[in-house]
């Protein structure tokens, strides 16, 4: 079975119509008329190609996104402890990430189903994927599918990976001191990001892709 193409239209057809629809007083510029069909030639690529070059962007854009907020994060805890981490990622992280949002033209966000911000709350098709990630932690893995005709999702598990995370994320009056929550409650009074040990699953990356802006990058 040949891939299907995907055609990405121009505005070669409305061209011709409006040369034909008009009457100019003065000839056509032939050559001129050549040269704007040259610029505006079609671009043919395959399902495969897109979702390939789609998985590309993504894995770069998380790993771009990630690196800044780790070191960001890093350095907060070095200057001021785990109170001014937890303060940064209440007041900063999200600049952060609109920032490499805007550059990039892609959405990128952190959900979870214990969440500390509200809006980190799972929605959606995020959902099943979590179900999937969850049902068996160790096996969660970066994953790209189509979200809609014109985007596609791009997932990764955000695993605890060290004794830095359970600062902010480890059982109350153990790894996270009762101090340090007390503060997290005046920040977040919902909080549910407690009690999670080193590997377990604690959320996932979820990168909302334009079909568009994979094409413009083949």
């Amino acid at each position: 079975m040949r891939p299907k193409n995907i055609l990405i239209p121009t505005l070669i057809c409305a061209f011709f119509l409006c040369l034909i629809g008009c009457k100019p007083d003065k000839p056509v510029d032939r050559e001129a008329v050549k040269k704007e069909l040259e610029a505006r030639e079609f671009k043919r690529v395959t399902e495969g190609e897109i979702m390939a070059k789609g998985e590309e962007i993504a894995k770069s854009a998380l790993k771009v996104t990630a690196q800044t907020f780790q070191s960001a994060l890093m350095t907060a805890i070095q200057e001021e402890g785990v109170p001014g981490a937890i303060e940064y990622c209440n007041t900063n992280a999200m600049e952060i990430v609109k920032k490499l949002e805007d550059s990039l033209n892609i959405s990128i966000k952190r959900v979870t189903n214990k969440t500390r911000n509200p809006a980190d709350s799972l929605t959606g098709i995020e959902k099943e994927i979590w179900e999937a990630y969850n049902y068996d932690p160790s096996q969660a893995t970066a994953q790209l599918q189509e979200f809609s005709d014109t985007e596609l999702i791009f997932t990764q598990p955000i695993m605890i990976g060290s004794g830095v995370c359970l600062n902010c994320h480890g059982g109350v009056g153990a790894e996270l001191t009762n101090e340090n929550y007390e503060f997290i409650k005046t920040l977040y009074p919902n909080d549910q990001a407690t009690g999670y040990q080193l590997g377990d699953l604690r959320g996932m990356w979820r990168l909302i892709i334009p079909k568009k802006t994979v094409v413009n990058a083949l």
